[in-house]
């Protein structure tokens, strides 16, 4: 039964219940209102008859007197009418009060003396006024004295005595009706004391039939809040009570699938199924100190050429196919995640770096086997970067960091994998917040740019000055670009930089050409740099508006630049050596493929490293090396520089030897504008 219905029926009682006690009621007080009325009507009417009976009876002996007394018969003859009317009224009043009383009680016996002795006393009274008429007032007055006033004596006690009578009566009628007016009340009480105890039960009844399954669905509903989605639902209610529990627990169940999936999103990588960056941290959170693990972030390989020549598909199903391999050859315990993009990692237990060694080389080895998609042959390899705990750091934030700079080394060196206790320490406190003023520096105009020359040795002049970047700190100073551009290129905060050095050198060298100095200014790009995608739009507004001819300007890019995303850094290059502007291969000779570079790139400088500059002139292996890198770029119509010259011996070996241009301490520092534009002239009036 729904609880709609129980609540009406429950109403609908309770309120027959009230219309119950109002008809009792009413009732009730109807008939002992008409009882009431009836008895005071009736009770009142018959004292007064008996009053009247009194009344008439003493006036007519009144008047007997009266007659006794008046000697003349025409003086008596109208207190004959008198006393005839009022022993008729007083007859009738006798009658009226005799019909009116019923039963043999003590009313009926004292009802029927009075008018037993109202009749002797009329045959007296009548034999009286006969006396008097007859012989005179002495013997009737007489009569009157021995019998008949006597005997109204006698009819006045009785009257009063049937007076009192009624009058008893009278109260033990109202003593009745107060006892039915008791009754009555009881009547009404003892209903409405039912009719309150029947609701009050039924409220109970009706109330805890719905409580009782509203508590159980508050306590369930506070068993979903609190993630408990195993708490029973008592669904087997039919009512509107029942259907809210059979809700809850739908709402349950919704909430325990839709919490599964989102947990599954923020725990889970969608792409491999495994860990997520989030649920690793977690779990490096809970590694217990006193067990030692090791945790090996490895980055992909090659895995930017494979999904650009292959497609987003083939690159997504090969890193799904890394995952499993990953998860397939680490033991129960291991914790195998993806961090993001190609990078993935591995917590292990670890008692030593030996078995650290032996367990990556086993992954790595894995990780090598060819993979087959779509027909293709892949493969693959990884770098990895090794931070051991609690060795290297004891939270996981500070793993992570460790981790990723040994992945770095590892990177750089080609070596397969680093561990975290082998490369340099962490940049200083005071370092990383060097970096956290770099952005005010900007905005505050603290940067500058040095200018050092580059000398053409053929003309002995001035051919092209590079752009270096110097930070004159309002507090401490100069600081090196050594503490700061490394940071700025990690943090990708070079990618701020390198706009403002561009417009400034452009300006610059717009200056220098409106002043008729035939100077090409070099600027540095970074490999981030390189891969903006707005890098060839700036530039070609920048030459645009300063109104610089493009050979002018001459970019400076490591072979280390081109690795990270190679296609994308030739498209640029090829880009900007369309606008006009110089291209140049810094410190060429350190990087893995130097010769192919040169092969391919549309570069026009070669800037040879100051590892095989310094002391050219008595080290034959250096000299053998730039002599073949001189012939070579005569070959290809390359320009060559020779950095970091620093003695006249090693200025006289270059020029001796057909050098271009050469560029260090030997020739001049890095000067600030002013001092770069008064080192030129006077270098030019030297030459003149």
């Amino acid at each position: 039964m729904s609880i709609r219905t129980r609540l009406a029926l429950a109403f609908a009682l309770l309120l027959g219940l009230a219309l119950a006690v109002a008809v009792v009621t009413l009732g009730r007080l109807d008939d002992l209102t008409a009882k009431s009325r009836e008895l005071v009507d009736h009770q009142a009417r018959r004292v007064l008859l008996a009053q009247e009976v009194n009344q008439r009876a003493q006036a007519a002996a009144i008047g007997l007197l009266k007659l006794l007394q008046t000697s003349r018969r025409d003086d008596r003859v109208p207190l004959y009418a008198a006393m005839d009317g009022d022993l008729a009224a007083s007859d009738r009043a006798v009658r009226e009060l005799g019909d009116g009383l019923l039963g043999a009680g003590e009313e009926q016996a004292a009802m029927a003396r009075v008018a037993d002795i109202r009749q002797r006393y009329g045959e007296l009274f009548q034999t009286t006024v006969e006396m008097l008429e007859i012989e005179g007032a002495a013997p009737a007055r007489d009569h009157f004295e021995a019998r008949t006033g006597k005997l109204l004596n006698t009819l006045l006690f009785e009257i009063d005595a049937l007076e009192a009578a009624i009058q008893k009566r009278m109260q033990a009628e109202l003593e009745g009706l107060r006892a039915a007016t008791d009754e009555t009340r009881r009547i009404v009480l003892l209903l409405a004391g039912t009719a309150l105890a029947l609701g009050t039960l039924l409220a109970w009844v009706i109330g805890r039939s719905i409580v009782i399954p509203l508590r159980e669905a508050v306590a369930l509903a506070g068993a979903i809040a609190g993630g408990d989605y195993r708490a029973a639902v008592p669904c087997c209610r039919k009512d509107e009570v029942g259907d809210l529990l059979r809700s809850l627990g739908t709402m349950r169940d919704s909430i325990a699938s839709r919490e599964a999936r989102i947990l599954r999103l923020a725990y889970e990588d969608s792409l491999t199924g495994l860990p997520n960056r989030t649920r690793l941290m977690e779990r490096l959170d809970a590694l217990p100190p006193e067990a030692p693990s090791a945790l090996a972030i490895l980055d992909i390989q090659r895995f930017a050429p494979i999904n650009h020549a292959l497609g987003h598909a083939v690159g997504d199903r090969l890193l799904a196919e890394l995952g499993t391999r990953l998860r397939q050859h680490v033991a129960d315990g291991d914790v195998v995640a993806r961090l993001w993009g190609d990078k993935f990692a591995v917590v292990f237990t670890a008692t030593d770096r030996a078995g650290v060694q032996t367990r990556l080389d086993e992954l790595l080895e894995q990780l090598r086997q060819p993979l087959a998609i779509d027909g293709q042959r892949l493969d693959v390899d990884a770098s990895v970067g090794v931070a051991l705990f609690p060795a290297d750091a004891n939270d996981a934030a500070s793993l992570m960091r460790r981790a990723n700079l040994a992945l770095a080394a590892a990177k750089g060196c080609q070596c397969g994998y680093a561990f975290a206790a082998d490369i340099a320490a962490e940049p200083a406190p005071e370092q990383l917040a060097l970096i956290g003023e770099m952005r005010e520096a900007l905005a505050n105009d603290e940067f500058l740019l040095h200018y050092q020359p580059k000398l053409d040795l053929a003309g002995n002049c001035v051919a092209g000055a590079e752009a270096l970047i110097r930070w004159h700190h309002p507090r401490q100073g100069m600081v090196p670009p050594g503490r700061f551009i490394p940071f700025a290129e990690r943090t990708g905060f070079i990618r701020e930089i390198t706009p403002w050095a561009l417009r400034r050198a452009v300006a610059d060298a717009a200056a220098w050409q409106s002043a008729g100095l035939d100077i090409v200014v070099a600027v540095n790009l970074s490999a981030r740099d390189l891969l903006n995608p707005e890098l060839v739009v700036e530039v070609g507004r920048l030459l645009a508006t300063s109104g610089l001819e493009p050979r002018r300007l001459c970019l400076e890019i490591t072979e280390s630049a081109l690795m990270d995303d190679p296609d994308l850094a030739l498209r640029h290059l090829h880009e900007l050596a369309a606008l006009g502007l110089k291209l140049a291969i810094d410190d060429y000779g350190t990087g893995q493929a130097s010769l192919a570079y040169v092969k391919t790139l549309p570069v026009h400088e070669l800037k040879v490293d100051r590892a095989f500059v310094a002391g050219v002139d008595s080290t034959p292996r250096n000299a053998a090396i730039l002599r073949s890198t001189l012939l070579l770029c005569r070959e290809l119509g390359l320009t060559v520089v020779a950095e970091g010259a620093e003695t006249e011996a090693e200025i006289a070996w270059l020029r001796a030897n057909a050098c271009d241009q050469v560029q260090g301490y030997g020739v001049a520092r890095p000067m600030p504008l002013g001092d770069f534009l008064a080192w030129t002239e006077a270098r030019q009036r030297v030459i003149a």
